[in-house]
């Protein structure tokens, strides 16, 4: 069975290199008038649980000088989290949320986030790395996608795998469109990449499942995982296709459970697991996010999932 396998990474000391957008969600339930202001962004999320799960992370990001700003450095410092931020003279990019059990309803407030610096570190840190993560955030505006695009070739002549959430929303596009034919452009260059079936519908339109997967890998991607809520996931992987069934027993709130499913995947696969258990380690990590308020679901250590999983 292909989905045994498990991919051959760099012996490097950073399991996974975040570039992207950390911010503030502000998380509304009206029908018992709490506001909760928690740390935010796919890939600030990530390096969260990957740091809980006790993986190696380094996050590159940018910020605002504000009380937010201030506020998102405090919870990566708590979290002892290693990161390079830009800080910028505006402010920082914040996105509003109304609770419930299906996906979040979000309002977005883009102001610093996708300001980060192609550099010399970054460039550093990509030899010491097993994996590189994006999410479509950066890619959507300038100097972000850019410093992408450098991260990725650079990184595959390095010998990195190289993950990509196309969490794409109309809101955070242009007119033009120029999002879409970005995430197309980069696609040949990814080796994993994790949209939800929503995603997909917003970048290629109607299709089925199936033919999704089929769009995917006709881009040469090597594995193919399509999320779908209650549902579980469908995955490809050299031709073979499988679907596995959500592991949640519990919805609190939905927000960050993808970023979860990618925090069990990245650390099975970083740990030299099969891609089978790595993708079912997702699964545990976001049934453990399903049960909070907000995208940080206090998970357990690699070794204690592994436990749940046997």
């Amino acid at each position: 069975m292909t989905f045994d396998q498990h991919f051959d990474l760099k012996n490097n000391k950073i399991d996974v290199l975040l570039i992207g957008e950390i911010l503030v969600d502000i998380i509304r339930d009206s029908l018992n008038s709490v506001e909760y202001r928690l740390f935010g962004g796919s890939p600030g999320n990530i390096a969260v649980n990957l740091n809980n799960l006790g993986m190696k992370v380094k996050l590159y990001a940018s910020i605002g000088a504000d009380d937010f700003g201030d506020f998102l450095i405090k919870k990566l410092h708590e979290k002892q989290i290693e990161n390079v931020i830009n800080v910028t003279n505006g402010k920082t990019s914040y996105v509003e949320l109304n609770k419930n059990i299906g996906t979040p309803t979000p309002r977005f407030y883009r102001y610093s986030d996708y300001m980060i610096p192609f550099s010399n570190d970054l460039i550093n840190d990509l030899s010491l790395s097993k994996i590189l993560h994006f999410s479509y955030w950066p890619l959507s505006m300038e100097p972000g996608f850019e410093t992408v695009l450098k991260s990725i070739l650079d990184a595959r002549n390095k010998g990195v795998m190289i993950g990509f959430d196309p969490n794409y929303h109309p809101d955070l596009d242009d007119d033009k469109k120029s999002g879409i034919t970005r995430i197309k452009a980069i696609l040949p260059l990814i080796d994993i990449i994790k949209p939800s079936y929503d995603d997909s519908l917003r970048i290629f339109g109607q299709h089925t499942v199936d033919e999704f997967l089929d769009i995917y890998e006709s881009y040469g991607i090597s594995l193919i995982i399509i999320t779908l809520g209650e549902k579980g996931l469908i995955a490809r992987f050299q031709g073979e296709t499988i679907a596995l069934p959500s592991k949640a027993t519990e919805v609190v709130d939905a927000t960050g459970a993808g970023d979860a499913f990618w925090s069990g995947l990245y650390a099975g696969l970083a740990s030299n697991k099969s891609i089978m258990d790595s993708m079912k380690i997702g699964l545990l990590c976001s049934a453990y996010c399903l049960k909070v308020v907000g995208a940080d679901g206090l998970l357990p250590n690699l070794e204690k999932l592994v436990e749940n999983l046997n």
